[in-house]
């Protein structure tokens, strides 16, 4: 039981930090041709479904900025700690079960810390930049991408039971 919880631990934070790098990303494989999704990335999404002016635009990307050092230190934190788990699992021998152990719950609060700044940023976006408007656009997104999470579990789950 508890490995599941640390798998769908680690599954969330890696979730979180896919999107935080594909939010960074300004080019992509396609011969730097434009952003990602839709030619202009994941903000350039939000920002289109919330309608976003250009000074909003401005004000999140000084925000995300401000940011930036805190998440890119706890993504190479939670590298460091996969390289470590890495090493720990591929060795000859016994597995070393409470080494493991600690290393998970190393990286389960790496993962806490960078779900709590995810908050913290998108808590500031939305009480110091979005109108009430955007606020109730931003709250359907967010239930669109908790559903989307529902989904993705109840696949998981019916590809585990053989169907």
């Amino acid at each position: 039981m508890k490995r599941k919880i640390v798998w769908a631990t680690l599954g969330m934070a890696l979730i979180a930090v896919e999107i935080t790098a594909a939010w960074t990303q300004t080019r992509t494989w396609h011969g730097g041709r434009g952003s990602f999704w839709c030619h202009h990335g994941p903000m350039g999404y939000v920002a289109h479904e919330l309608d976003l002016s250009d000074s909003q635009k401005a004000q999140i990307k000084t925000i995300w900025q401000g940011e930036r050092p805190n998440i890119s230190e706890l993504v190479r934190e939670f590298a460091a700690e996969q390289k470590e788990m890495d090493a720990l699992t591929f060795q000859d021998g016994a597995r070393d079960e409470g080494r493991i152990q600690d290393i998970t719950a190393q990286q389960g609060a790496t993962v806490a810390k960078l779900l709590r700044e995810k908050e913290e940023v998108t808590g500031r976006i939305y009480s110091q930049v979005l109108n009430p408007v955007q606020r109730a656009k931003a709250d359907e997104l967010r239930k669109h991408w908790t559903s989307l999470f529902d989904h993705i579990a109840d696949r998981i789950g019916n590809a585990s039971d053989g169907k």
